[in-house]
């Protein structure tokens, strides 16, 4: 690709995200809404949703890391590959005034 081209590619995809944005400030709010319903199905004329009641473990890692030598920690860690994209608005400058 030429570098006008990844320009625009860059811009199309931040252009996207930042529409997006306000969607899912939108999304979460009425999520929240139907989760006030309590478990359980509703139907749309669409869409069907079901709300759920869940318990999720995690693992505290600081305490682990505290009883488990590093050894121990090294040989039993994965380490996997993957690929990030990251886009940010820029700050744009206000043009120099001509003298």
């Amino acid at each position: 690709m030429t570098k006008r081209e990844v320009q625009d590619l860059v811009d199309k995809i931040g252009i996207i995200k930042a529409s997006i944005g306000p969607q899912l400030d939108a999304l979460k709010e009425l999520e929240a809404k139907l989760k006030a319903q309590g478990a359980g199905a509703y139907e749309g004329a669409l869409f069907r949703a079901t709300v759920s009641d869940v318990e999720t473990a995690r693992l505290d890692m600081d305490a682990v890391r505290a009883k488990l030598s590093p050894q121990f920690i090294r040989a039993n860690t994965t380490v996997s590959k993957s690929v990030k994209l990251s886009v940010k608005a820029k700050v744009l400058q206000p043009a120099a005034k001509a003298a």
